[in-house]
């Protein structure tokens, strides 16, 4: 073994620390981001990128110790073949991990993927066919030196040249800052190594490669791992005030730009848009910092990115609209406007209310998988408000519907009553003119009447008497609902008395039994006494009417706490359970089989409502 003067054994015991500290770390890394998500082309190219890394750090460690340590010339060429196809696949692994990050994607990336692949495979297989060891000797100290071939030395500054220029012209497109100074470092260590044979014999291009490896690795960690375990209560906390800021609002279209606008905000996106369900089709109906002029603007189910996510029910993204987005655009100005887009269905009770499209520009950053899960937590709410919304429209439709309805109602119901309270005074005047003239005409009659001429005379009398009941039950009616009565105390047994007597005589005519019974003093009430006698008049009335011969009608009242309680029973016919909804209504009869003769207009029973109430 050979003796290293002390500033070479710093190096070395630096490079051991470094590219075994970077070994290490980079396989936990590999490890972490695999395990949190195995099918992801980003980490799969990025555990590609960290293998080929640990390969060539593997190999410079191999080589060099073995070279320092006077091994044999087959250990010392294994590891500089490692090293050389470690360097060699770190180069293609960074070039093939930015243009991921940048956006590179479908059939193109796929082929220029293959391209490179193949291309760094064939020059390892002519390397490996042409030469019977790597380039490299070891100096008069033990250090190792080594070096690349005209070719290859072009063929790995053209990948970090690239990876550079990616890098630095799409910086909107990699997520976190650190991996992109990470990406540019190591990019810089890989030209290092290329240009000063001097730094690459020390390993100064491998230490800082291997620095930027760290670095890079502890971004991908932060931006797969950290920042969303970090931020997750962050992003609740979002979607809650989102959630507050469009759930506050009723009008549909302030609806509709609330959630666009939050959307975008919390995805820090450039523009938003949603369409909403119309049935056959899906309608552009807001937008957030984009034109308005195609506002209503129509995509068929599965048209469109955003009929691509309705009809499938669930979100879809595309990281490059102009590349990846082959259907029909979204928006005419789509294919040379949109970058990165994301849309995800708002649904509501297993209904696809719309579709909310969050859209980056073309320099914009792409949307991850983190973006997507954030709004499809935003779009529950949203399809909640928009819902609401809705519900509330229609509503407030409904209403105005109802009151030009409960206006035009109105008017109808004052011209009705009116038209009823003309009708009914002009009818009142020559009904007592008949009845006086009916007297006169009976009191002058004597000798001149025959027996039926005074039978006719009695029919006539009763007709006009039901007329005139008519009439005052009408006046009755409309002076009860005016609410204007005057109210003084009553005496309850006057009321049954008085009523009872007025109908016994049509009671004795139809052969029908009535009696009253009022077996204790009753206490004296409240109310109006006419109107509380018309109500009694029309229940015994009716109870008459409907009573066959040979039935009975009992009019009762007994003092009850705090009230007197009066009763009408009768052995009448009675009335059906399915009408019984209906017996207060105004002009409602129940029509049963045998009543056809028995005359009424249907306003008893209701006038005996409007005096209880």
């Amino acid at each position: 073994m050979l003796s290293l003067a002390p500033s070479d054994l710093l190096f070395y015991t630096a490079t051991l620390v470094i590219t075994s500290v970077t070994i290490l770390i980079a396989l936990v890394v590999l490890l972490l981001l695999l395990w949190q998500d195995s099918r992801s082309d980003l980490n799969l190219t990025f555990a590609l990128f960290l293998g080929m890394v640990v390969l060539w750090a593997s190999g410079n460690l191999l080589s060099r110790f073995a070279a320092l340590g006077g091994a044999a010339p087959d250990l010392v060429a294994t590891g500089v073949r490692l090293l050389e196809i470690g360097f060699t696949g770190s180069c293609v692994g960074i070039y093939l991990f930015t243009l991921i990050l940048t956006g590179g994607r479908g059939q193109q990336f796929t082929q220029l993927a293959a391209a490179s692949i193949a291309l760094v495979v064939i020059y390892q297989a002519v390397l490996a066919l042409t030469s019977s060891a790597p380039a490299y000797y070891i100096r008069d100290d033990g250090t190792l030196a080594y070096s690349f071939s005209p070719f290859g030395a072009l063929l790995y500054a053209t990948f970090a040249l690239v990876t550079m220029l990616m890098a630095w012209q799409r910086p909107g497109k990699i997520k976190g800052r650190w991996l992109r100074v990470g990406i540019l470092v190591f990019c810089l260590g890989i030209l290092i190594d290329l240009i000063s044979p001097e730094l690459r014999n020390r390993a100064v291009g491998m230490n800082i490669g291997a620095l930027a490896t760290l670095l890079t690795g502890y971004a991908m960690l932060r931006i797969q791992i950290i920042d969303p375990l970090a931020g997750r209560a962050t992003q609740l906390q979002a979607v809650r005030d989102v959630g507050l800021a469009i759930t506050s609002r009723l009008n549909l279209q302030e609806v509709l730009s609330a959630i666009a606008a939050q959307a975008a905000g919390v995805l820090n996106a450039d523009g938003a848009a949603i369409f909403l369900n119309q049935g056959d089709w899906l309608a552009l109906a807001a937008v957030h910092n984009m034109p308005t002029t195609f506002i209503g603007q129509r995509l068929a189910w599965g048209e469109g990115l955003a009929g691509k996510a309705a009809a499938a029910r669930q979100s879809t993204r595309v990281d490059d609209y102009r590349r990846d987005w082959n259907g029909a655009p979204d928006m005419p100005f789509a294919h040379d406007s949109f970058g990165s887009v994301v849309a995800a269905p708002l649904m509501f009770a297993g209904e696809v209310m719309g579709v909310l499209e969050v859209i980056q520009g073309v320099h914009g950053r792409r949307f991850d998988r983190d973006d997507v899960r954030l709004l499809e937590l935003l779009g529950p709410q949203a399809a909640v408000a928009i819902t609401n919304s809705r519900l509330f429209e229609r509503q407030r439709g409904l209403m105005s519907e109802l009151e030009v309805a409960v206006a035009h109602l109105r008017e109808l119901d004052e011209q009705k009553t009116q038209m009823i309270q003309m009708t009914s005074h002009q009818l009142k005047n020559p009904l007592q003119a008949a009845m006086v003239s009916l007297e006169l005409l009976e009191d002058e009659s004597d000798g001149r009447f025959t027996e039926q001429m005074h039978k006719d005379a009695g029919d006539v009398w009763t007709a006009l008497q039901r007329m005139e009941r008519i009439v005052h039950n009408i006046l009755n009616l409309e002076s009860l609902q005016s609410g204007k009565l005057a109210y003084d105390e009553c005496s309850v047994e006057q009321i049954v008395v008085a009523v009872a007597h007025d109908y016994r005589e049509q009671a004795v005519r139809g052969g029908v039994d009535l009696s009253v019974s009022i077996p204790e003093p009753l206490a004296g009430i409240t109310g109006n006494q006419h109107y509380l006698t018309q109500a009694l008049a029309n229940l015994v009335e009716n109870a008459v009417k409907f009573t066959p011969t040979g039935g009975k009608v009992v009019v009762s009242a007994e003092n009850a706490p705090e009230s007197v309680l009066i009763r009408v029973e009768d052995t009448g016919i009675g009335i059906p359970d399915t009408m019984l909804s209906r017996v207060f209504e105004r002009f409602f009869r129940a029509r049963q089989p045998g009543t056809d003769h028995v005359s009424g207009s249907g306003l008893g029973l209701s006038l005996v409502k409007a005096v209880i109430d």
